[in-house]
């Protein structure tokens, strides 16, 4: 089917649909999910914690406000407006030994949230590693003079400044792994492969791997409401295998694309467009 010849049903298809739809998907609700740090995670007081989060509003995310303890703590917006899908980096410094409960909440530029992200962190005293130290004895040299001759603990090196051991590793701490994981490509439905009209689509990409492993993938659904005029119509992930089912209407041209997250928490870039239409019939 010619693509204007859908686009002419566009209109009307969407008021039919606003009036007879009984449910409501999760998509049209904002979202946010937590990446970092995962429920249960262990910390040290005063320690910077960087949490790493993404949202979803359609139409837009207005805001994404993080919570401690159900209190906000901060507030921040997208740098572009009117983005749908935004990652979130929000630093938090832990306090006392505890428990302590992490919100982000986001809202739509209605001033509408729904579906926040709650997770629970420890903070213990003494939850970062000890600095091994060494046992030092006492012999005699020839000349009657005693010093002090250190007993290596494996790993470290003594230094020669007499009654002040100093100690250094025998090899740096690895880097940390800053690098993302390579783009997945997105695999089915073809790009430009026009399918029967039908109420959901399952979209298909080729994983990816990394050192670290894969933690996730994210997807997002647009639209096209008008020739060129792209809309959100949803959000997925962290996605654990290499495919999602996604809601679609007939009539419809759609777009998708998908990233990936590593292990150490980077994210690959988006994947380029893959384009599919919904026949009207």
């Amino acid at each position: 089917m010619n693509k204007y010849r859908s686009l002419f049903f566009v209109v009307v298809f969407s008021f039919a649909l606003g009036v007879t739809s009984c449910t409501t998907s999760t998509e049209s609700v904002p979202s946010a999910w937590i990446d970092y740090p995962r429920d249960g995670d262990i910390f040290s007081p005063g320690e910077t914690v960087t949490i790493m989060s993404h949202v979803f509003a359609r139409g837009g995310v207005a805001e994404a406000v993080l919570s401690i303890n159900g209190e906000p703590f901060r507030r921040d917006v997208p740098v572009e407006a009117g983005q749908d899908f935004v990652s979130l980096q929000q630093d938090w410094v832990t306090g006392g030994a505890g428990i302590y409960s992490i919100q982000v909440q986001v809202y739509d530029k209605e001033g509408k949230s729904g579906n926040p992200a709650v997770i629970s962190i420890e903070v213990i005293e003494g939850a970062a590693p000890e600095i091994p130290t060494a046992v030092v004895t006492a012999t005699l040299v020839p000349t009657g003079v005693p010093t002090l001759v250190p007993t290596l603990v494996p790993t470290l090196v003594p230094s020669l400044v007499p009654d002040v051991p100093t100690y250094t590793p025998t090899s740096p701490p690895p880097a940390a792994d800053t690098t993302p994981p390579p783009v997945p490509s997105p695999a089915v439905p073809a790009n430009g492969l026009e399918l029967s009209c039908r109420s959901s689509q399952t979209l298909v990409w080729l994983p990816v791997t990394d050192p670290s492993g894969i933690d996730g993938y994210y997807v997002k659904l647009e639209r096209e409401a008008s020739p060129g005029n792209w809309q959100s119509a949803g959000g997925y992930g962290p996605v654990s295998g290499k495919q999602v089912v996604a809601t679609v209407d007939c009539g419809i041209r759609y777009r998708w694309m998908v990233r990936a997250q590593d292990g150490a928490g980077n994210y690959s870039g988006w994947s380029a467009p893959s384009t599919f239409s919904v026949a009207l019939n």
